[in-house]
């Protein structure tokens, strides 16, 4: 044994592989587990997509703090992921402040009387031509990266367990109220 050799361990192919640019999801995914985790899920993918501007750009955001006021700064991250597209030769014509206006209101909606709250799980809808043009980024400068389209055992709970809660929740807004 030679104490001045280089290591030969072998790398895993997995520990190798690129990791995507932006936050990677599939758009079916980004939907349902925001409509089940009654909007819980977007300040999670608000989260990652800061964590990765932060790992790309070197700028100190505060990405926790970022996510949980996202319907008011969701502007720069918008106009960031499409700028960057656009320099990378992708197709990203979104309009960014009238998605992220839509993000503000749509998150309002909430605050509605019943049955009209249930437009508040609209808000995703502005969130997917800004994950098709982060997904796009990914396909073109990280092939190899996982584009996290399947859904995992946490996942499937999430679905489920919060189905279930979404389906009461509707019910429970269009019942009649006894008086």
């Amino acid at each position: 044994m030679n104490p001045y050799a280089a290591p030969t361990a072998k790398v895993d192919a997995a520990a190798s592989a690129p990791e995507p640019v932006f936050f990677a999801v599939s758009g079916l995914k980004l939907a349902l587990m925001s409509v089940v985790t009654l909007g819980l899920y977007e300040v999670y993918w608000f989260y990652k997509n800061w964590k990765c501007v932060q790992r790309n750009s070197g700028d100190r955001v505060n990405a926790p703090l970022r996510a949980i006021f996202y319907p008011v700064i969701s502007y720069p991250l918008f106009k960031r992921i499409r700028s960057h597209a656009q320099g990378s030769g992708v197709q990203a014509d979104f309009p960014a402040g009238a998605l992220a206006g839509a993000v503000f209101v749509l998150t309002l909606l909430w605050r509605l009387p019943d049955p009209w709250w249930l437009a508040g799980f609209l808000g995703v809808v502005a969130l997917l031509p800004v994950q098709a043009a982060a997904n796009a980024i990914n396909r073109k400068q990280a092939p190899a990266a996982d584009p996290n389209t399947r859904f995992t055992g946490w996942n499937i709970l999430g679905l489920v367990a919060g189905g279930l809660v979404v389906i009461l929740a509707i019910i429970g807004a269009f019942a009649p109220v006894p008086e």
